[in-house]
């Protein structure tokens, strides 16, 4: 049986452990001055996700509403690689001849 933080770096590299489908009702709720659902932990824990966490919803091309696990952490670091490119271009371009 594999930890939960394994079986979380698993499914965003796309290589999720097998589960069976998954699948849920909830009701629509006000939330503040917006309207939510809130996740049962099973789903929350199928997706690898914690609090603090961010999901983003997905449409996919058959209309289809999916939830996907963002990586925030290598986004924040794809960003900072390409500013220092983008700064050091000059650099760069002398060091690749």
């Amino acid at each position: 049986m594999t930890d939960r933080k394994t079986d979380k770096g698993l499914r965003e590299a796309g290589k999720a452990p097998l589960t069976p489908p998954v699948s849920a009702s909830m009701k629509v709720r006000k939330i503040g001055n917006s309207l939510g659902v809130i996740l049962p932990r099973d789903i929350l824990n199928t997706l690898g996700v914690e609090e603090g966490d961010t999901v983003d919803i997905v449409q996919t091309e058959d209309g289809r509403i999916e939830l996907a696990v963002v990586d925030r952490e290598a986004d924040d670091l794809m960003s900072m690689a390409e500013e220092i490119m983008a700064e050091n271009r000059a650099v760069l371009r002398a060091i690749a001849k």
